[in-house]
């Protein structure tokens, strides 16, 4: 695989890293099709057994719409350390791309440098940016200072986009009203594309995601980025121990080289990984059609074989899971579901009296005497500020944040840092958007549905009053649901690697006796047992937060009064879980459904007037029928102009 000599690496070098994309592609690539064959098998049981079951609101795509452009302009930008004016684009799929303002009219919009977004940090000083700077240069020794080029920003009013392993970027905006719009857009567009894959729900994006994570197990350390932080994270050390110390500069400008050097790494290893990928998911398209034929021929043996090997493997290792569960995770988790949970807390809290209020706001314009044709236009204003570039709702979303005291305890304690807990914490706020951007969208359309306009503001006020009531229910619902998902993924991904370690890898070859020729393909007793461990372990995490967490939009408070916390550190009821009996079945039953706290809220009937949904009486009214909602109206003729 030739490649382009770099500035910094030498053939040798070249061929270090070459070596290392194969060696990972060549371990990734069998457990892609073992996982994807499992995945598949998983896809069309449920498709058959379960074709009505929700989706958790977490692996929604965004449903409502946007159309065109959400945010352009030409400015100066600083891109591989040379500033020039360029015209920034962001799609409405959140896609970035930069185009030389010249070469616009010389080539056309096709000559453009898509920016990734994916894991970035986005601020907005340059004392914000150097203290990123040096948490990726902390291995330099002594003083090393000088500064970047992107520092010479010719406006008081910069925007840094920071890769973990790329050059900076950076905008010089014209007003503090212009930065914050762009640094909000631009931090939209990384929750997007960095919790893009964990929306999808197809057999392929989970396949993948099990791969990588089966991966990362195996060397204990479909999207190129996620293959590429594995990547960067273990040839790290030979890049600080071997190529950055035989590169001589002075050493003022010893960060700018190590940054120079990673990007160099990264846009190298892209390219191989990218055509790797792109060859291993077309051999897989391929074969995708012969697994399926071969499922579908013996679906129900194979559902049966499955089921009985899961429930076998359960029995066998059911009393190692146990002590394993007591020694590894039990003494910590109490504190971890405290670090965890309380960030979590306030930012659903805050966001949601946010809500609350912007829902008042729209009543209390409605009270007052206006004309038909200033409705929308004055009274559903407020609803226009939920979007991406609401200062106050990103500083909801800001909540969510982990605080520093709990990233250097789970560090400590777990030994996962910033590449483990950073995208949960992206997919957190993107989730949490969604919700409250789609809940604006109900808003508008519902009192877009009544034609009572020519009423006077009392009757407009009723009508705005059981529109808020409607659609608050529906937020409640589904905040609940969702702040359950996502405190559950934070802690899975934190202890699951730790109770998987503690298991060990057992002896499994008896249970490959068991699986008959024509079901090698897609039953494999190592992925099912993983699967069980999986699913234990989240079992018993819910049964604890169940315990423990309050089922109310308030933020949790500081220890001691903390509800996470009992009077004897861990919640006596947890341990009524432990002993063998009932309790201690239900959690190794993995096969049982998830909890009623942590499944989406379900309708009898889907109505798109509000006069039906009035009278639905009890039944809730998901966000996903919501979304479904909005595009009905839209497909029925209403006209009602979309506030975002």
């Amino acid at each position: 695989m030739g490649v382009k000599l770099t500035y910094h690496l030498n053939s040798k070098e070249h061929r270090y890293i070459s070596e290392r994309v194969a060696d990972i592609m060549e371990n990734l690539a069998p457990l892609y099709r073992r996982h994807y064959s499992s995945n598949l098998l998983t896809h069309m049981r449920n498709k058959h057994v379960e074709p009505t079951e929700p989706r958790p609101l977490i692996q929604h795509l965004d449903v409502v719409e946007h159309t065109g452009i959400v945010l352009e302009g030409t400015l100066p930008q600083c891109l591989s350390g040379i500033w020039t004016h360029r015209h920034l684009q962001v799609t409405s799929s959140f896609t970035v791309e930069s185009r030389n303002a010249k070469e616009i009219f010389e080539c056309g919009w096709g000559c453009n440098t898509e920016l990734v977004m994916s894991g970035c940090q986005i601020c907005t000083s340059i004392q914000e940016h150097r203290e990123l700077v040096d948490d990726m240069c902390r291995h330099i020794a002594g003083k090393s200072g000088g500064k970047l080029a992107c520092w010479d920003c010719p406006t008081a009013f910069p925007v840094f986009i920071q890769h973990p392993y790329s050059a900076p970027v950076c905008l010089a905006t014209a007003s503090h009203k212009e930065q914050t719009r762009w640094a909000n857009i631009l931090r939209a567009a990384t929750q997007h594309q960095s919790s893009a894959l964990w929306c999808e729900d197809s057999p392929e994006s989970r396949a993948f995601l099990d791969a990588v994570s089966f991966l990362k197990r195996l060397r204990e350390s479909c999207q190129t980025e996620v293959l590429m932080s594995i990547l960067m994270e273990e040839v790290m050390s030979y890049l600080k121990e071997h190529v950055f110390p035989r590169i001589i500069v002075h050493h003022r400008r010893k960060k700018q080289a190590w940054i120079k050097l990673l990007s160099e790494v990264y846009e190298t290893a892209k390219q191989q990984v990218k055509a790797a990928m792109s060859a291993l998911k077309e051999e897989l398209s391929l074969h995708r059609a012969d697994v399926e034929k071969q499922i579908s021929a013996g679906l129900q043996q194979a559902s049966l074989l499955h089921d009985h090997i899961t429930h076998t493997i359960t029995d066998d290792t059911c009393e190692l899971m146990l002590q394993c569960l007591l020694h590894t995770i039990v003494p910590r988790l109490d504190r971890t579901l405290q670090e965890v949970a309380m960030p979590i807390y306030d930012g659903f809290a805050s966001t949601w009296r946010y809500f609350l209020e912007t829902c008042d706001d729209i009543i209390d314009l409605g009270s007052m005497s206006i004309s038909v044709k200033d409705i929308k236009k004055e009274v559903l204003m407020p609803l226009s500020g939920l979007g991406p570039e609401d200062g106050r709702l990103w500083q909801c979303l800001d909540r969510l944040e982990l605080s520093s005291e709990g990233r250097a305890w789970l560090q400590e304690t777990w030994g996962v840092h910033s590449e483990t807990w950073r995208p949960l914490i992206l997919k957190a706020q993107n989730a949490l958007y969604k919700v409250v951007d789609l809940c604006a969208v109900m808003f508008w359309r519902l009192v877009s549905r009544y034609t009572c306009y020519s009423f006077d503001s009392t009757q407009l006020m009723v009508v705005l009053c059981k529109v808020k009531d409607k659609v608050v229910k529906h937020l409640d619902e589904e905040l609940l649901t969702l702040r359950s998902q996502l405190i559950l993924d934070m802690i899975l991904q934190i202890t699951l690697p730790t109770f998987m370690h503690s298991v060990g890898r057992q002896d499994l070859s008896r249970y490959d006796a068991m699986v008959k020729s024509e079901h090698a393909l897609f039953i494999h007793p190592v992925t099912i047992f993983h699967s069980i461990l999986r699913d234990s372990l989240t079992s018993y995490i819910q049964s604890v937060m169940r315990y423990s967490l309050p089922q109310q939009f308030v933020p949790l408070p500081v220890s001691p009064i903390n509800p996470c916390s009992s009077p004897s550190g861990f919640p006596e009821s947890a341990y009524e879980l432990l002993p063998p009996g009932d309790c201690w079945e239900n959690f190794c039953q993995t096969s049982a459904g998830s909890s009623e706290t942590l499944t989406p809220s379900t309708v009898s009937e889907r109505d798109d007037t509000l006069t039906n949904l009035e009278n639905s009486g009890n039944h809730g009214l998901s966000l996903h029928d919501a979304g479904e909602y909005v595009h009905l109206t839209q497909q029925t003729g209403v006209q009602a102009h979309n506030p975002h």
